[in-house]
């Protein structure tokens, strides 16, 4: 896997939450793809080693970026103010893009492919409802940022909820009335929307692994999956993360 240095345009900090642009003119993301990104600067040492795979949030004007949640010692290191970076191209199977009309829904900070993906579906003419959680534990500059950037979404704080994944999912509604419910979550809110669309919509669902490789060759990321009755795998981050 080769990984580029890029220009650091802007970062911008949510308490824990982190939006990072860069410039980009290699191949366009596909919504749904994810980049393998790591802090560069020199003399830094190799701690961590592997970079961090990070869905692509939003790509215009050769300006590709990334929204995470900094987690452990690899997101601290992109997070900060003068780390350089290194990205490799976008990587994985993306979203397959509907006719419509369509759900998107999106839990935390796992929002994130979801904005490159209301964009395409927008340039398409495709209509979209947007259904986004926002934690009771997310800083209160993060869900103002998200109703700034996402103007036409249902916002559905779940502080207190005890079933999140569900709280967002009655907000929906039927969802006989969509042709496809995209989806982008914790575990706990994928299955749900997994559960919920069974025999009623064609769901597509953007798993988040941990993965080394990126590309297939050491099934570090292959999640279960049911096909044609029997149980398998396939690896995140090259049949997914869709």
């Amino acid at each position: 896997m080769k990984l580029h240095s890029v220009e650091v345009l802007h970062r911008e900090r949510f308490g824990d939450h982190t939006l990072l642009r860069y410039r980009w003119t290699g191949a366009a993301p596909e919504p749904g793809q994810f980049v393998m990104a790591r802090a560069a600067a020199p003399m830094r040492s190799l701690d961590p080693f592997l970079p961090r795979p990070l869905f692509v949030h939003d790509h215009y004007d050769e300006t590709l970026s990334l929204l995470f949640e900094i987690r452990s010692r690899g997101t601290a290191l992109l997070a900060e103010e003068d780390a350089g970076l290194l990205v490799s191209a976008p990587l994985g199977r993306g979203f397959a893009l509907d006719s419509g009309p369509v759900a998107l829904v999106g839990g935390g900070v796992w929002v994130s492919p979801l904005k490159l993906l209301s964009r395409r579906l927008a340039w398409l003419g495709v209509t979209r409802d947007v259904y986004l959680e926002i934690p009771g534990t997310a800083p209160r500059a993060y869900a103002i940022w998200i109703s700034e950037n996402y103007p036409d979404a249902t916002l559905v704080p779940t502080d207190g909820s005890k079933d999140k994944a569900q709280a967002v999912l009655n907000r929906l509604g039927g969802l006989s009335r969509y042709a496809t419910v995209y989806a982008s979550g914790p575990a706990e809110m994928l299955a749900a929307v997994k559960h919920a669309c069974s025999g009623v919509v064609l769901a597509q669902l953007a798993v988040r692994e941990r993965m080394a490789c990126a590309s297939g060759s050491c099934y570090g990321c292959a999640v279960p999956v049911w096909q044609e009755g029997k149980k398998t795998y396939a690896r995140a981050c090259v049949e997914g993360p869709v």
